[in-house]
């Protein structure tokens, strides 16, 4: 029985360039373009399918034996009669958004010989990037090897048995992309059903295995299905039929002979990928660059029952390569003052699993001090000799043989460490202290810096509330939220010194003192509640909080403080505050309170006074609230405002905030009656604000939100 599935994928991958088959990977910086992909552009919505360029079927063809290559198994040729059915089987799946083997007359861009490619073809469908050919056309080649999408036969594997059927003797390829149902769709097609006619009598597998031998990671998903198929029959594909695998079993090894655990059994006779036999399993938690040995045991062939082994390695090394020369990165070569625990570090070459590291105190490497193999490409060695020279190289290694010793690199040792360093103050045990206070030490001779270390735990162990390393004086004053109330802390210091550093010193501890009281509620006295006549700069004055280290200062024309009748809020660090100009207006009854706070607590709210101003200026500086128009209102970027009152045009005009602070000062030629004047207010931060313009009589007052 021949059968064929499809796939949608949205993955990709890359795999290094053979030197061996006529495959070259397009390099990672290239931008495809049409022209490299296509000798004719499709046009999907009016069912135009166009043509791929030779060197785009050719670069499928090449990619696609360079897989077969990897299985042992014949090339495959590229069938141009095939061309037209696969391109147009691409362009019914991309014109429909759709995959289907067998697409009803109705699909549109319809047409028999498309059907006919759909039929017999691998089907690819991605939708979904931008516009323009960047997508690789390996891309449906990965995914049908990988073969975890498919729509219709999830487990089956079948997209990949078809590319590595060893009797497949020839493929076509088509590809489309363009707008579809989805929006930007790119489908592929590869024709190789009418090609399955191979006798294989001359290159004979006794099997097919994925993945087998040195193979791409980038081909394989680590959590899906691995595959086997035998073979007896060497000249007729679809004889291979009489296989049995009901007592068949998986057994896996590393190269340590570790057992790596397999499950999830299945096994099909449906011919996918006209394949007539394949058992597939899972073996979780594979790794890149590990050997694992397989047997498959027990598997009826043609009524005799046979074993199979092999291996296989996931790596880029897929050709057996040595590893290059290592280079040597630190420490540098001649370095000096080199600590006596030393990390040594050098270049990771491809394909290098492991490497070998000698340090000697000769350059003949006659006296060898350490010679040790290591899987990664760094290592620290300790307690090396104070003052002097050491040699070191190191080669990579793999399966398939070493490199050569790098260059040697020499280093000399730093003289011995300095001793650590004596605390001076606050002394051992000390409470109450402040969080700014200043921890002080006996300054080192020849010390170029120091590191402080303050924490919560004497062990040092985790987060430090200050661990300072660039420290040039013998004290460090404590900042503004660096330490907590009530806290007991434990402090060292270490010094550098000719670029090495001092063991830490002893452990002292303090504890910082309680945060202080909340502030009392403060007591208002001037202007006395209830006065009248008062100016309109007044200074508003209360009494003196204990503790308190702020104050918070609030006008408003009702005693509901409301954000509408608000006038001004201040912060001020004294218990006075004059009220600027322009912000109260004659005649006008204020209230008023006050709130002490410092940074570990706010106090309550002082009782409200309230008081009038003078009548003093109100002709002069008449308020008009009704004589600026804004919109809209409220405003998100630009604020458009006409005056429809006669303005002098050397008035001021700004913005303020809720505190009566400007934001905005903005100067006109001119102020023509019933213009049209703009403000951009994108810069403001969300709230109320005020428009003013000041004249020499008047001061036109709105307000506006800005969302």
């Amino acid at each position: 029985m021949k059968k064929v599935v499809f796939l949608v994928i949205f993955i990709a991958g890359s795999i290094i360039a053979s030197a061996q088959i006529p495959y070259k990977e397009k390099s990672n910086d290239y931008i495809f373009g049409w022209q490299d992909i296509y000798s004719s552009v499709p046009d999907v919505p009016s069912c135009s399918e166009g043509a791929l360029t030779s060197a785009e079927k050719q670069y499928v063809l090449n990619y696609v034996n360079f897989i077969r290559y990897l299985h042992d198994l014949k090339p495959v040729v590229y069938d141009y009669s095939g061309d037209n059915a696969a391109q147009k089987a691409a362009l019914i799946q991309a014109a429909n958004g759709t995959l289907s083997h067998t697409p009803p007359p109705t699909s549109a861009c319809y047409s028999q010989e498309g059907y006919n490619g759909s039929l017999n073809s691998n089907l690819h469908l991605q939708w979904g990037m931008g516009q323009g050919s960047q997508i690789d056309s390996k891309v449906s080649i990965v995914g049908w090897m990988i073969d975890n999408h498919s729509q219709n036969a999830q487990d089956r594997c079948g997209h990949r048995r078809a590319i590595i059927n060893p009797f497949v003797t020839a493929i076509s390829f088509g590809r489309v992309e363009g707008q579809g149902p989805a929006g930007w769709t790119m489908a592929a097609a590869l024709k190789y059903m009418d090609n399955v006619n191979g006798n294989i009598g001359d290159h004979p597998v006794e099997f097919v295995a994925y993945p087998y031998l040195n193979y791409p990671p980038d081909l394989v998903d680590k959590s899906w299905y691995l595959s086997f198929s035998p073979y007896y029959d060497m000249s007729n594909n679809f004889a291979n039929t009489n296989i049995q695998y009901d007592n068949t079993t998986v057994e896996m090894t590393d190269d340590q002979g570790n057992i790596i655990s397999t499950n999830s059994y299945v096994w099909d006779d449906e011919g996918w990928g006209a394949v007539q036999n394949n058992f597939r399993w899972k073996a979780p938690g594979l790794q890149n660059e590990v050997k694992y040995n397989v047997e498959i045991k027990n598997v009826v062939v043609n009524g005799q029952n046979r074993n199979y082994s092999y291996w296989f390695k996931l790596t880029q090394n897929i050709y057996g390569i040595k590893p290059e020369t290592p280079m040597l990165s630190f420490p540098s070569n001649d370095a000096t003052n080199t600590s006596t625990s030393t990390n040594f570090s050098w270049s990771l070459p491809s394909f290098t699993y492991k490497f070998q590291f000698q340090l000697a105190m000769d350059i003949n490497f006659t006296n060898i001090v350490k010679d040790t193999i290591t899987t990664i490409n760094g290592i620290v060695v300790k307690n090396l000799e104070t003052t002097t020279k050491y040699y070191w190289h190191v080669k990579a290694m793999n399966d398939n043989g070493s490199s050569e010793w790098s260059e040697t690199f020499s280093f000399t040792t730093a003289a011995p460490l300095p001793g650590a360093p004596k605390l001076a103050s606050p002394p051992d045990n000390s409470i109450d202290l402040p969080l700014e206070s200043t921890l002080a030490w006996f300054a080192q001779p020849g010390a170029e810096r120091y590191h402080l270390q303050v924490s919560k735990s004497a062990s040092f162990a985790g987060f430090s509330s200050i661990d300072e390393m660039q420290i040039t004086d013998s004290s460090y004053t404590i900042k503004a939220g660096e330490l907590e109330y009530g806290t007991q802390y434990y402090w060292h210091i270490a010094a550098f010194i000719n670029g090495q550093k001092s063991a830490f010193s002893e452990i002292w501890k303090f504890k910082t003192k309680d945060p202080d009281p909340i502030p009392d509620k403060p007591n208002l006295i001037s202007p006395i509640d209830n006065a009248t006549d008062i100016s309109l700069t007044p200074v508003l004055k209360w009494d003196n909080v204990p503790y308190a280290e702020h104050y918070t200062l609030k006008i408003a024309t009702d005693e509901s403080f409301s954000s509408a009748s608000s006038v001004l809020t201040k912060n001020t660090d004294t218990n006075e505050y004059q009220v600027p100009p322009q912000i109260l207006q004659p005649s006008t009854k204020y209230y008023w309170k006050v709130q002490a706070w410092h940074e570990a607590g706010i106090g309550d709210w002082s009782k409200t006074f309230k008081f009038t101003t003078t009548t003093e200026g109100s002709v002069r500086e008449q308020i008009i609230t009704d004589g600026i128009n804004i919109n809209p209102n409220p405003v998100k970027d630009i604020l458009y405002f006409m005056i429809n009152r006669s303005v002098d045009s050397k008035s001021i005009f700004y913005v303020s905030n809720l505190l009566g602070d400007k934001v905005l000062e903005m100067s006109f030629d001119h102020f023509s009656q019933d213009e049209i004047y703009q403000i951009n207010t994108s810069s403001l931060p969300k709230g109320v604000y005020f428009i003013r313009i000041i004249s020499a009589d008047s001061i036109y007052l709105t307000k506006f939100v800005k969302n």
